[in-house]
């Protein structure tokens, strides 16, 4: 049975039941760890505690339903709301935190809980069906969370294939004796942070995104067999996501930079007089990003007043070159 029609309705009734409560949610543009929506502490600080919330929808009859959650998506910060039908009729709402989440049976290393129309009326199910009560457990985590610090790396994979072109036709020019091939996405990500990231933060982690139109783009690299997270050279916990689009790469970059502008630092690689205004808007409202970009001399698409980097650099380090040779 396709249960996709109730867990929208689910994230949509859930939703609405925390606005209602007074707390401020957010739809995430991308998967966060496991997340459907956000409660957010505050939207007009630098950094703010945020829960992360995953809304399951399930009809419930007498054979039953279960629900299963990865363990590594279970943090403190981590709730589960699960939103039932009894026969398509009567609906309720259970919410499970993360000491209840870890209570429940390991199966493939994932948390899994399964119930019938006949458990849910038991009193260990009922004690969870949502009340104002549990608003007060949801603020006391938001208040008492650890904040972590976050740089995201966006990656315009047109501008990016564009860049790699660019950068092996010059060097073999410049080297011809040498043979340059297409560099691995991970190695050239790994190059633009070692190159870029200046945000030097204790309890830091670095999301990358990969904006990408399989239809429109041939890869001038690879990111087959890449895992989705690591570790790069200063031991900051990394996660790489490939995220696919039908559309304008560049209108889904902007969409998702009006996301995370408050609460992120920000490396957006990408050069196209499509972003300029957005980023001037930015700048001006007192928003620092960092830009990795073409040099003037290399056809430079965008001015703004940002902080910004050369491609080149970290491109011709994954191509193979050395630092004494770009």
């Amino acid at each position: 049975m396709d249960t996709k029609p109730l867990e929208n309705e689910a994230e949509l009734h859930i939703q609405s039941v925390l606005l209602k409560h007074g707390f401020s949610v957010a739809k995430p543009t991308f998967d966060t760890d496991g997340a459907d929506l956000l409660i957010v502490d505050s939207n007009k600080t630098k950094f703010t505690p945020v829960l992360r919330i995953q809304c399951k929808g399930r009809n419930i009859s007498t054979n039953g339903s279960n629900i299963s959650i990865p363990q590594e998506y279970v943090e403190k910060n981590f709730v589960v709301f699960l939103y039932t039908k009894l026969e398509n009729y009567k609906s309720e709402l259970f919410v499970f935190f993360s000491d209840d989440v870890t209570g429940w049976r390991i199966t493939n290393n994932e948390y899994v809980l399964s119930f019938n129309k006949n458990t849910i009326k038991k009193k260990d199910f009922v004690e969870k069906q949502f009340h104002s009560g549990h608003c007060i457990q949801l603020r006391e985590i938001l208040r008492t969370c650890k904040i972590k610090k976050y740089t995201s790396v966006i990656i315009d994979s047109v501008f990016l294939n564009k860049a790699i072109e660019k950068t092996i036709t010059t060097y073999k020019e410049i080297y011809p004796e040498k043979e340059f091939s297409k560099p691995r996405l991970l190695d050239v990500v790994g190059n633009i942070i070692k190159c870029y990231d200046n945000f030097k933060l204790v309890d830091k982690s670095i999301n990358i995104v990969y904006m990408h139109n399989p239809d429109v783009l041939q890869q001038t690299q690879t990111y087959d067999n890449n895992p989705s997270k690591f570790t790069n050279s200063d031991n900051t916990s990394c996660k790489l996501s490939i995220e696919e689009t039908d559309g304008f790469v560049n209108f889904d970059i902007l969409e998702y930079l009006n996301r995370i502008i408050n609460s992120e630092n920000i490396i957006l690689v990408a050069d196209d007089f499509m972003y300029e205004k957005t980023l001037n808007q930015y700048k001006d409202k007192g928003v620092d990003i960092t830009l990795v970009k073409f040099k003037s001399s290399d056809g430079r698409q965008m001015y703004t007043e940002h902080m910004w980097g050369d491609i080149t650099y970290p491109v011709g380090l994954s191509i193979g070159l050395k630092e004494r040779e770009l």
